[in-house]
């Protein structure tokens, strides 16, 4: 019985293992140029230890686009965000 029982848990774990490693992540993130309106979207998946991967291609792209006056959605000042606003240049 009691090999029995370590068979089983170390199924268990196996499949557990497995799981983690079959995971699919994603991270996406929406840039705007608040004098244009200009959209972008930086996004990175990967599969297993994933986060990692997609945050780093998602962080890459998002500096480069910071570079060129661009900014994350949801750091928008106020203002700034007014002002698209008004325009009809804000994304829904």
């Amino acid at each position: 019985m009691k090999n029995r029982n370590a068979q089983i848990i170390a199924a268990s774990i196996g499949l557990m293992g497995l799981s983690l490693l079959a995971e699919c992540t994603s991270q996406a993130v929406t840039m705007i140029q608040p004098r244009t309106g200009a959209t972008a979207e930086c996004s990175g998946s990967s599969y297993g230890f994933g986060p990692l991967f997609s945050e780093k291609i998602s962080d890459s792209c998002a500096r480069v686009y910071e570079d060129r006056g661009f900014v994350p959605l949801e750091r928008l000042t106020p203002e700034d965000r007014a002002s698209l606003e008004q325009r009809g240049l804000l994304p829904k």
